[in-house]
């Protein structure tokens, strides 16, 4: 259990407390709101706006004492996230894939897979959240599963690229389009127009 006086039990949970929360797990801003079921506007009108005042949700101040007293409960709502080389091995055993590739996979450019097996490098927070979850997706299926699954992955990385224009990025191991080139136009929305 952490110090009790990490939020005094003589008053009510307030809005600097959940920032304090956030800062004695070392969580992001977007892990802390997403592990408190906040939004973005609320989490500033509480933390930033009206830090001293006391929290108007009893549950979401209650929950913040549980996860005070209980900070495994951290642990196993928020997964670790994986260091790159964990996924990129991942996705080795099922399908052999160069590291100059690997960050393509994810949304990034090729260069990038490199940067990310530095000790310490940490990708952006969106990669993070998706190399989390690919791993979860691979790590759950047999050998052969996971093939297909990071085949399928592969389908959909490429989809995506060339619905931004970009052409062969496995390929190329860029993101971006090529001058001139431009994204294939959104498909007409069914329904009444405003």
């Amino acid at each position: 259990m952490l110090q009790s006086s990490l939020i005094p039990s003589n008053r009510p949970v307030i809005g600097r407390d959940l920032e304090t929360l956030r800062l004695a797990f070392g969580l992001s801003t977007h892990d802390t709101i997403w592990l408190l079921n906040l939004s973005i506007t609320r989490w500033t009108d509480m933390v930033r706006n009206a830090p001293e005042e006391p929290v108007s949700d009893p549950s979401l101040a209650l929950l913040v004492r549980l996860l005070v007293q209980h900070p495994e409960l951290v642990q196993a709502l928020l997964p670790a996230k994986p260091h790159a080389s964990e996924v990129f091995d991942l996705m080795r055993s099922a399908s052999p894939i160069e590291l100059k590739r690997f960050s393509t996979h994810l949304g990034a450019e090729a260069s990038a897979g490199y940067r990310w097996m530095r000790p310490g490098a940490q990708p952006s927070a969106m990669v993070q959240r998706l190399m989390q979850c690919l791993r979860t997706v691979l790590q759950v299926q047999s050998s052969d599963m996971r093939s297909q699954e990071l085949n399928n992955w592969r389908n959909t990385v490429e989809q995506e690229a060339r619905s931004r224009g970009v052409a062969q990025v496995l390929q190329t191991g860029r993101w971006r389009p090529e001058h001139g080139a431009l994204a294939a136009p959104l498909p007409k929305r069914e329904g009444p127009s405003d």
